[in-house]
């Protein structure tokens, strides 16, 4: 079936968007939506980045998501946030910020003023939703209109609900609750699959600088439960120390955690979100000039070939199957029919 960049587009943000809903509920907020794939580990900090984005189409889920933080804020973890932020490109930092400083004036979480780094451009604020214009008889929030945002005056319910810890999928807020929002959560949850890995992979694919890993990871060998082991070098080949050492756990140990079931899979949720926002901004909103297809579909492939090393690696791009050098018709022919199958099942 035929299909214009328009309504890919339409259709590719409402299934996005059904995705952050499924994904926010089962960490706790409150709403109905399908539920997420229990063999695929969610990432708080790419879920939050993500809504900074596409939240801004959906205010009920933005505000949701505010309320949940206002509860559970503390189970973030800040630093990995603001290390996804760069190194992903995810989130926008003036939405970010204004979120920040509205989570400090709640009382209850000082710590996230490490967050407020935004400095607002001049002239008139910008509407926050992306949507109806904004209402003028409602008073606005003071926190986002400091950072350039307009928006209403913010009124939290308190309806958010605890991450239930009987959901695999919900694991890495679980273990932060047991033992603390640490980096290690994020190494035993990676390595909980038993494959091995080098500390730069799994730095890249949770988000923390690897010498911070690497001095971590030997720390976390003598517990006997993370296993180490010196990859063989080539002839005159010189490496950097602990480079060329692999890390694995015996993924049989953990799955106490899971009540005696495989640990869900790691996800590069930043990748993928990152991916589905370059998308989307490839191709004009409502109300943006038009653009040539050739130009839409050189910005996609520019954006699968970014996301391509994560994503390849996880099977994202096995439905999507398209060819590096396929015209845009192709290209917008081979999405609509797979991308929409893709976001479904995560």
């Amino acid at each position: 079936m035929d299909i214009s960049w328009q309504e890919f587009r339409a259709q590719c943000l409402e299934a996005t968007v059904a995705l952050l809903w499924r994904q926010w509920c089962s960490l706790g907020v409150s709403g109905h939506a399908d539920p997420v794939n229990p063999s695929l580990l969610l990432d708080p900090e790419a879920l939050l980045l993500a809504t900074t984005i596409l939240g801004r189409s959906e205010p009920r889920l933005f505000d949701e998501m505010l309320d949940w933080l206002n509860c559970f804020g503390g189970l973030i973890s800040l630093q990995r946030l603001k290390n996804l932020h760069h190194s992903m490109q995810l989130g926008e930092e003036q939405v970010l910020s204004a979120i920040a400083a509205w989570l400090v004036t709640q009382k209850k979480h000082p710590r996230w003023k490490t967050l407020v780094s935004f400095k607002p451009p001049p002239g008139d604020p910008a509407p926050l939703f992306l949507g109806p214009p904004f209402s003028e008889r409602s008073a606005p929030e003071p926190c986002f209109l400091t950072y350039g945002l307009r928006r209403s005056c913010i009124h939290v319910r308190g309806h958010s609900r605890s991450p239930n810890p009987a959901s695999a999928s919900n694991l890495m807020l679980t273990l932060r609750a047991l033992i603390g929002v640490s980096s290690r959560v994020e190494v035993i949850l990676f390595l909980g699959g038993g494959t091995p890995a080098y500390a730069t992979e799994i730095a890249r694919a949770t988000g923390y600088a690897p010498r911070t890993l690497q001095a971590l990871l030997s720390e976390m060998v003598l517990s006997g439960r993370v296993l180490s082991q010196e990859s063989a070098l080539g002839v005159g080949k010189k490496i950097q120390r602990g480079a060329n050492r692999t890390y694995r756990m015996v993924s049989a140990d953990w799955t106490f955690l899971t009540g005696g079931s495989a640990l869900p899979e790691w996800t590069p949720w930043a990748a993928f979100f990152r991916f589905i926002c370059q998308v989307l901004h490839a191709i004009p909103a409502p109300g943006e000039p038009e653009k040539h297809s050739a130009v839409i579909s050189s910005k996609i492939r520019d954006a699968m070939r970014l996301a391509g090393p994560l994503l390849t690696h996880h099977r994202f791009f096995d439905d999507l199957a398209v060819r590096s050098g396929a015209p845009g018709e192709e290209i917008l022919q081979k999405m609509s029919g797979a991308i929409f199958h893709l976001i479904a099942r995560m």
